[in-house]
């Protein structure tokens, strides 16, 4: 584990532990510090957390114009809310600057989300730049997702494709990335896991 959620997998191994009658006991290991880019942990944390986005403009000749395509992830400030342990162990930014420079981020931001009953506080990455997007698409492809997210992927990647070959500027093109668009995230109605 990489994020201060490791207090919650602690405090299940010494349930587990204080239960176990047959002498088997289970050791608590560190927060893994590898490299992001030596295994499939980032993979994972984009599953639950990550979206891919993909928008555009349209002239008055329904070409697309000023195409942006990113990844956002983001993640709470804290991962306990009135909480004892330090807040050096609490914060998400830890895992959040490692993500960004994994990626070569300029920054992580901060975000606040007014939901119905509360006041969400986040931290959140985002590949916008060619140079960002790139080393995400290299990394997903050595670990790439599983579930529908990689589809929503997949076509995210065309769309970026399509924004750096600037062909999204002919009739064709745009009409590639609305369709794009419309095939991801909440818009999904095919999957297909060839």
């Amino acid at each position: 584990m990489r994020t201060p959620k490791i207090e919650a997998l602690h405090r299940l191994i010494d349930w587990f532990n204080a239960r176990s009658n047959n002498n088997v006991k289970l050791s608590k290991l560190e927060l893994d510090s590898s490299p992001l880019n030596s295994n499939a942990w980032l993979a994972g944390f984009l599953e639950s957390d990550g979206n891919f986005y993909c928008g555009f403009d349209l002239n008055s000749d329904g070409i697309a114009k000023i195409v942006k395509c990113y990844m956002r992830i983001s993640q709470k400030k804290s991962y306990r809310l009135n909480s004892e342990i330090p807040e050096n162990q609490n914060t998400n930014l830890n895992i959040m600057e490692k993500i960004r420079e994994f990626l070569n981020v300029k920054n992580v931001t901060e975000i606040k989300r007014v939901k119905e009953n509360y006041l969400e506080l986040a931290y959140e990455v985002r590949t916008t730049k060619k140079e960002s997007c790139d080393l995400l698409i290299n990394s997903l492809t050595e670990y790439p997702l599983f579930s529908s997210k990689h589809q929503d992927y997949l076509d995210w990647k065309k769309a970026h494709e399509i924004r750096l070959s600037k062909s999204y500027k002919s009739i064709e093109g745009t009409s590639k990335l609305i369709s794009l668009k419309n095939s991801m995230n909440t818009k999904r109605t095919q999957f297909n896991w060839d």
